[in-house]
């Protein structure tokens, strides 16, 4: 469990920090002058510590934190403040890289992690962003992303005898993506995507469909938003017989807004190693976790236990999959992760899984 002095660091300001250093006082070795090639890697973490997205950049941090205390890690992640801008960003990957890091976690931001990338970073990018196209420009994306959404949630609708599946994208880049993600799980499951719900007006949309006849009416319905309408499009079509399946996005729905929905399920974490960690984490900060800090926890410990090979360089590929607060995770030579995410259900007050 974590020590009195580790929790009074994690719980210390954080707000209009630069550099938070390696814990002093709490264990962490000093730096060598020179150090082995076999040393582990020098891991920062790249998070927004100011600005907008402040409060989820220190929940983020802070969970790394405690997620290295409890495994007894001497050497814990340096944070860099990246504030809400790319060149914000920029500037806290070169003041990484001047303290040593050989990887950067972080950005979490698309736009950010494509500006510290054509900055020239000699350090390894692992990107928290969800979007793949990073991983051309040569960043290893760790976000979890739309397609290891939907590629769950096809083949569980196709364990559970579907047909057939449709979904209602929600707007912008994410919706579209989500699109394109569900036909080509479908696909590979064996199931028949029929054309996506329009946004403009699902409800119609999905009534009519439930009206159709075979071949028409979907089987399932996959919703990758989690908000007030996907929950109420979800709530109708359970009360019409389709299996409703939502993203990695509805594993952070409150449990009275998941009751509501109906019986959904929905992509996430593996409850018993996520949980343990996110209990923990609750009832020593009095405060919740959440997905994306998971995300962070497992980059930044994928990023310890990464090898080095006979040049002294890092390996990111090629390991055995480590497993993390979301499951087991590893690095695939595309720079892509492969994340085997569960299928999760509210039962009984509890979220439980069933695949």
């Amino acid at each position: 469990m974590p020590t009195a002095c580790s929790r009074r660091k994690i719980l210390s300001h954080l707000a209009g920090v630069g550099l938070l250093p390696l814990l002093a006082g709490c264990g962490a070795a000093p730096r060598p002058e020179a150090v082995p090639a076999a040393r582990p890697a020098q891991t920062a973490l790249l998070v927004p510590l100011s600005g907008p997205k402040a409060d989820l950049g220190q929940t983020m941090a802070k969970a790394v934190w405690f997620a290295e205390d409890r495994r007894g890690l001497l050497q814990r992640a340096a944070v860099f403040d990246t504030g809400s801008s790319p060149e914000g960003a920029v500037a806290a990957a070169q003041k990484a890289q001047t303290a040593g890091a050989d990887v950067i976690v972080g950005p979490l931001f698309s736009d950010h992690t494509t500006a510290v990338l054509k900055s020239g970073p000699k350090a390894q990018v692992i990107t928290l962003s969800n979007n793949n196209q990073l991983a051309a420009a040569g960043a290893w994306v760790f976000g979890v992303t739309p397609a290891q959404s939907a590629e769950a949630a096809a083949k569980y609708a196709a364990k559970s005898g579907a047909k057939t599946i449709t979904l209602l994208p929600p707007a912008g880049v994410f919706g579209a993506r989500s699109t394109v993600a569900l036909a080509t799980a479908a696909k590979a499951s064996d199931l028949t995507a029929l054309p996506p719900l329009p946004a403009e007006d699902p409800e119609r949309t999905l009534e009519t469909l439930l009206s159709a006849g075979p071949g028409q009416r979907p089987d399932s319905l996959y919703l990758p938003g989690a908000d007030a309408r996907s929950r109420r499009i979800a709530k109708r079509a359970n009360a019409a017989g389709l299996r409703v399946i939502g993203s990695v996005q509805w594993a952070d729905v409150p449990n009275g807004a998941l009751k509501e929905a109906g019986d959904v399920r929905f992509v996430g974490p593996d409850p018993l190693l996520f949980e343990n960690l996110a209990v923990s984490y609750r009832s020593a900060l009095g405060e919740e976790m959440g997905i994306i800090a998971g995300v962070a926890v497992d980059a930044v410990l994928l990023a310890s236990t990464l090898p080095r090979g006979r040049n002294g360089q890092i390996q990111m590929t090629g390991g055995a999959a480590m497993k993390g607060v979301l499951g087991p995770c590893s690095f695939r030579k595309d720079r892509t992760c492969a994340r085997d995410l569960a299928v999760l259900q509210l039962k009984d007050g509890h979220v439980k899984k069933v695949a």
